[in-house]
């Protein structure tokens, strides 16, 4: 921060909302994580989507999408979702800023004693679209972990594997279409 009024014709005013760097950080890695989870999730399920299983291989097809399911569900572990993170979004300050000088002014009450302790703020609405990002990978990983549980589940009748492989395909290919969103590039 500088100090304001340090401008030749005086500092502009122009608010600014800001949160809290670490609640961006911490809302950063929990989206980072539903992103891994989700993606090991994805390669199953397009593997379950697939057209490969020829008029015979039904029952292997299954088979082998079934323990590749058991094995990304053991391998990446659903986590809690609980995190104040995912719940409430962070609280913001509403600030004035001046692009002359860069000044910042976060008004609040008077105590009679100054403090000046440094913290790092991020813009608002870089933490809003985060939050939008790191929400849909987590219905992302959430969608297409029941879709693996129930793979990881179901084990269909002697004589029904060609039957549950196609319901099940079906199944992964719309819950693929649902979570494309999710997937789009992430930012570096």
């Amino acid at each position: 921060m500088s100090r304001l009024g340090t401008c030749d014709k005086g500092c502009s005013e122009e608010k600014l909302e800001l949160v809290r760097a670490v609640d961006f950080e911490g809302l950063t890695e929990l989206a980072s994580g539903a992103h891994v989870r989700a993606e090991a999730c994805r390669a199953v399920a397009r593997e379950l989507a697939s057209d490969r299983p020829g008029p015979d291989d039904w029952e292997a097809t299954y088979r082998s999408v079934q323990s590749a399911a058991r094995a990304a569900l053991h391998h990446y572990p659903e986590v809690d979702g609980h995190s104040a993170a995912w719940d409430e979004p962070a609280e913001g300050a509403t600030t004035w800023w001046c692009a002359g000088c860069g000044g910042i002014d976060a008004p609040q009450p008077c105590l009679g004693i100054c403090i000046w302790r440094p913290i790092d703020w991020i813009n608002a609405n870089l933490y809003g679209q985060e939050r939008t990002r790191a929400l849909a990978e987590r219905d992302a990983e959430m969608r297409l972990r029941r879709l693996l549980h129930r793979v990881a589940s179901i084990t269909p009748r002697e004589g029904q594997w060609e039957r549950g492989c196609r319901v099940l395909q079906a199944e992964a290919r719309e819950t693929l279409d649902v979570c494309a969103d999710a997937a789009a590039p992430r930012r570096p």
